[in-house]
């Protein structure tokens, strides 16, 4: 498969892959699950996911304000010490969830888990082996996420820069478009007679009453 076709072609149709499963996700009429607490691994993911999420974004939306602000040494060991925490707690939650998921038999919901998790994994060794992984990220992804976002794929910078960098970015994008398709499945709760109702992936289950 050539570059072109890689960097070029293949984010689009993750592009389309969301948005085809997300409307197919949004039209399916399917039970809304009663709430119900969450576990302390759904709460890790959570948090998880939140920092490395937020500066993701922030250095989609503002990348010279992130530039200026990684100019002092201080000010960039402290935002990378924090994506990193960010990041292990995501991993920590994702393998509670996964092994949780494994006891009850779920393996399609393992499997949704442990891509999620690799992904994850990928981005602690470019943060841990590669050093200042927010500079990689400003440097390299951003230019090529917003020549995408412009219609104008330009693969140039992210093409000369280390595998695992290529391979975690096509990946995660790769990974996006098939999200809406996932299924990281359900913890079964007991129910009265004939109702059937299961709390979501973060929920606790419920304890059986007599």
């Amino acid at each position: 498969m050539s570059d072109s076709i890689l960097f070029n072609v293949i984010p689009y149709v993750a592009a389309l892959g969301t948005l085809a499963g997300g409307i197919a996700r949004l039209t399916a009429r399917e039970p809304a699950a009663p709430p119900s607490p969450w576990t302390s691994a759904g709460r890790t993911v959570l948090a998880g996911a939140s920092i490395v999420l937020f500066f993701h974004l922030v250095g989609l939306a503002a990348p010279r304000a992130m530039q200026a602000f990684n100019a002092s040494p201080a000010r960039m060991f402290t935002l990378e010490s924090l994506s990193l925490i960010g990041a292990l707690l995501l991993s920590w939650g994702l393998l509670s969830l996964g092994l949780r998921r494994a006891r009850e038999g779920q393996w399609g919901a393992v499997v949704a888990l442990g891509l999620v998790l690799s992904q994850v994994l990928m981005g602690v060794y470019v943060a841990v082996a590669l050093r200042w992984a927010s500079a990689w990220y400003l440097h390299v992804t951003v230019p090529y996420l917003r020549s995408l976002m412009s219609f104008q794929p330009d693969a140039t910078l992210l093409q000369a820069a280390p595998w695992v960098i290529q391979v975690h970015v096509l990946a995660s994008i790769a990974l996006l478009g098939l999200a809406p398709f996932l299924r990281f499945g359900r913890v079964p709760a007991p129910t009265r007679a004939s109702e059937s109702v299961e709390p979501g992936l973060l929920a606790a289950p419920r304890e059986e009453t007599p």
